[in-house]
């Protein structure tokens, strides 16, 4: 029950406001509407289906349609998969094979679906076939709690309070969770590092060239974790990590032990970049419109346009492609394979014993 644990009594004489997230639990959308016949959050006051402003129309969202992700697609990015003659957006001149990222994030292309599975994302021609996710770690608020010792050991697989492998850049570092078969494939081993790039159009960054001091910096080299849960294809790194700065990767050049740490004592979770050198903001053109009526930030009001983190862009960049390039050995120092890989115990790497182990072997019914 949502009220479990309250005292009606100590709510009433307390003279405070009490928030109570939800009426139903678990959560079921639109329950007062359906039950106790409230409006819905749109301007109607009804479900609707089809929005009638201009800037829907023009956007090609005035029906529910399908967009193909900005970037992490096979297909054409954002392209809007439908056919009814109702849906007609302006594509703005915007070329098909153009891979600037904010001209795609507001071009509107529609096409069929018989169409749009014969298309090619430019991107992935050029090799880059692997989707970024960046969602949050267990051990951490963002960054909160990001420079605690324990917790930057626990993040990963590659925790050491002793930093026996001096390419370290702090008692722990970021990984990369890969698929092992696509890992094998690229000729990486568990626990190597590799160097990701993504959309070279704005990533590390704009205007970026081999031979900028900062591009060291900005380009990410993070060690490969072998996890089967996850799909041919797919990748995660944890996002908020404490980045890479010139003066980390200075700290790894001059300072004795060679960890990735300032002259101030900030102290970062990679060798060079950032999960950010790989990820950007989409901007959605229909969720910031004036027009769009939604429920507030708190209560149950209804308003039109723009609200602070309802109704405006709020980053959330799990939409990119990123390629993968084998740059180091695991083993210590560079030297071999990372040698818990090497216990036949660890995911990607079963020996025949841990095998049966997980196929139930040892258990007779």
């Amino acid at each position: 029950e949502t009220t479990e644990g309250y005292d009606a009594n100590e709510l009433l004489e307390s003279n405070r406001d009490w928030l109570m997230m939800f009426r139903t639990y678990p959560r079921i959308f639109a329950w007062e509407q359906i039950n106790e016949s409230k409006p819905f959050y749109t301007k109607t006051g009804r479900m609707e289906l089809y929005k009638d402003e201009p800037e829907f129309i023009e956007h090609g969202e005035n029906l529910i349609v399908h967009r193909e992700p900005v970037e992490a697609t096979p297909y054409l990015p954002n392209v809007i998969v439908a056919s009814h003659p109702i849906i007609r957006p302006n594509d703005f001149g915007i070329p098909l094979d153009s891979i600037d990222p904010d001209e795609r994030s507001v071009r509107n292309v529609k096409m069929s679906w018989k169409e749009a599975k014969n298309t090619k994302n430019p991107l992935w021609e050029q090799g880059y076939r692997f989707y970024f996710l960046t969602p949050k770690s267990r051990h951490r608020v963002h960054s909160s709690w990001g420079m605690t010792d324990w917790n930057v050991i626990w993040d990963s697989s590659f925790g050491d309070p002793y930093r026996s492998d001096s390419r370290s850049p702090n008692v722990g570092e970021a990984q990369l969770h890969v698929n092992p078969d696509d890992a094998k494939g690229l000729g990486v081993n568990d626990g190597d590092y590799v160097w990701l790039d993504a959309n070279p159009a704005d990533r590390p960054y704009e205007g970026w060239k081999e031979s900028d001091p900062y591009y060291e910096v900005a380009r990410l080299k993070v060690r490969v974790h072998y996890n089967p849960s996850y799909p041919r294809g797919v990748t995660m790194m944890k996002h908020a990590i404490w980045i890479a700065s010139p003066k980390t990767v200075k700290g790894q050049k001059d300072r004795p032990d060679g960890m990735a740490q300032s002259d101030t004592g900030y102290m970062a979770h990679t060798r060079t970049g950032s999960h950010q050198s790989c990820t950007r903001a989409w901007l959605q053109p229909t969720h910031m419109t004036d027009s769009m009526a939604r429920k507030g930030y708190m209560g149950q009001e209804i308003g039109i346009g723009y609200e602070t983190d309802v109704h405006a862009p709020n980053t959330c960049p799990k939409e990119t492609l990123v390629r993968i390039t084998r740059a180091e050995a695991g083993g210590r120092d560079g030297k071999g394979v990372w040698e818990p890989s090497k216990s036949g115990f660890s995911p990607g790497n079963e020996n025949p014993v841990m095998k049966t182990y997980l196929d139930g072997g040892f258990v007779k019914a």
